[in-house]
């Protein structure tokens, strides 16, 4: 699921040439120390402002920005870095906690997001979701921040769960694992506080409940021989 090679060449370029950086890689390694570059070559968040047609410009200038846009600490350590390219956001976005690992990246194509990842201080991962003309929508998977798994599916439509999806409470316990379509319930297992939504959905029968019902109304069988 990395960004394909169009869009990552442009930002990879204007890294190397900047400085030596390690962005979204996989294994989550810490950014490696670079020559101290001159402050002016570098465009600031503050230096550029969005226009009215969304495109983001320079201050004070009429084309479309294209470049990396960085933010730098007091000791030069990197916190901020994205890449435009015609005033749209292009390839990764990232953010760095105060030791230097990654903290976010967001990766952008022609200015919608097509990845979204997450890691805790510590250096675990907390999410990884696939976007879709700028909707999460594909696969997605999260994290506790010990590093258990906590969600992991598939979104389709308006936050639809699609396919099979595994839920897990922080203690390990699995609270849904179990197959949808677009948002409909078919078949598994679900936390017992959903049992009564699901029932009156439709989507459960109460007599295929997994869970005792909780009063004589929600049971068909009581009510007729009532």
């Amino acid at each position: 699921m990395s960004p394909s090679p169009k869009v990552l060449r442009p930002v990879l370029g204007a890294i190397a040439v900047a400085f030596v950086l390690v962005g979204c890689q996989e294994s989550h390694e810490s950014k490696p120390e670079s020559e101290t570059p001159m402050r002016d070559q570098f465009t600031h968040p503050d230096e550029i402002a969005t226009g009215d047609d969304g495109l983001v410009r320079r201050n004070g200038e009429t084309e479309p920005y294209t470049g990396p846009v960085v933010i730098r600490d007091r000791d030069w350590n990197l916190r901020y870095f994205a890449y435009y390219q015609h005033g749209k956001l292009h390839g990764p976005e990232m953010k760095f906690w105060d030791d230097g690992t990654l903290r976010r990246c967001y990766d952008f194509d022609n200015g919608l997001k097509i990845r979204h990842r997450t890691w805790f201080e510590n250096g675990n991962q907390e999410r990884d979701a696939t976007f879709v003309a700028g909707h999460a929508r594909g696969p997605h998977q999260t994290w506790y921040e010990d590093g258990s798994p906590r969600w992991k599916g598939n979104f389709v439509g308006e936050l639809q769960w699609d396919g099979h999806i595994v839920d897990h409470a922080p203690d390990g316990t699995i609270l849904w694992d179990a197959t949808f379509d677009h948002g409909r319930f078919l078949s598994g297992t679900y936390p017992e506080s959903e049992q009564q939504k699901l029932i009156e959905a439709g989507m459960v029968k109460p007599e295929n409940a997994l869970y005792p019902l909780k009063n004589e109304a929600d049971n068909p069988q009581k009510t007729e021989k009532n």
